[in-house]
């Protein structure tokens, strides 16, 4: 009787490696987290208010799995950074988008040959979804590389931000939002329907809303039902938008809704 093959195990994604870039005045450290294998992609990746790259461990080591290299930022506004150093959320705004421009700046010089993306959480996925052109009459941040954006339990509508008239219209990637029925967070949204409000105001184009039955503003964090599904689709939308596979493609377009996630297109 022949013996059972052995089972494949997949590749554990290498750790992160630190670098110190210098932005306005302050030292950031970026933490990278090589892809498994070559490469597709390079992801800027933007954490959340008070959180940090290594809280989203279990979205960074998917990503790494899909071959997509990610540079995580630690901001200013992190419960990490000691409090005599530490910002606070309106200030690290600023913050936020000179690191957004240096992240994406350090990735052009470091892989040249890989197209960029961007991924956020909460506040960050507002500095991705700027990369990607939203605000961009008032504060020109757009990154012209960034070529797609996710973004995960948007803050919603910000007065004299994201709420002024016409400040997404100049998105100009492809953006998929991940958000859920009990996705909650002070101060600006404290109902899940700015998020839906949000993803209806971006321009007509390529953007696709997943809504998991279910979750709430932690659901990045991989500890909830329909994780697994979700991120399936997000590494299906990078690689697909950002790399050009078109098998990730085929898989992300035909996606169709489940008894967990519900996939809404326009």
């Amino acid at each position: 009787m022949a013996a059972e093959p052995p089972a494949m195990v997949a590749p554990t994604p290498p750790a992160a490696r630190h670098v110190d870039l210098e932005v306005a005045g302050r030292t950031v450290d970026v933490s990278v987290f090589d892809a498994v294998g070559e490469p597709a992609a390079v992801i800027f990746l933007s954490h959340g208010a008070g959180s940090s790259p290594e809280r989203l461990m279990p979205l960074i080591g998917a990503l790494q799995k899909a071959g997509l290299t990610v540079l995580a930022p630690l901001h200013a506004d992190s419960l990490l950074i000691p409090e005599a150093e530490r910002q606070d959320l309106q200030a690290a705004f600023m913050s936020r988008m000179a690191e957004l421009q240096a992240v994406s700046a350090y990735a052009r010089q470091q892989y040249p040959d890989l197209p960029l993306g961007g991924v956020g959480h909460s506040y960050g996925s507002l500095i991705a979804l700027m990369a990607g052109g939203a605000l961009d009459s008032m504060l020109h941040a757009r990154v012209p590389a960034m070529k797609a954006v996710v973004m995960f339990s948007s803050p919603g509508p910000i007065p004299g931000l994201t709420a002024t008239p016409g400040a997404l219209d100049p998105v100009a990637v492809p953006t998929l939002t991940i958000t859920g029925p009990r996705d909650v967070a002070q101060p600006f949204a404290g109902d899940p329907a700015v998020q839906i409000a949000q993803f209806d105001a971006l321009p007509a184009g390529d953007n696709t809303l997943l809504v998991v039955d279910g979750s709430d503003h932690s659901f990045v964090y991989g500890e909830e039902a329909g994780y697994d599904e979700a991120i399936d689709l997000v590494t299906d939308f990078l690689l697909s938008r950002i790399a050009g596979d078109a098998f990730a493609g085929d898989r992300f377009d035909g996606a169709q809704s489940s008894e967990r996630v519900e996939i809404r297109r326009r």
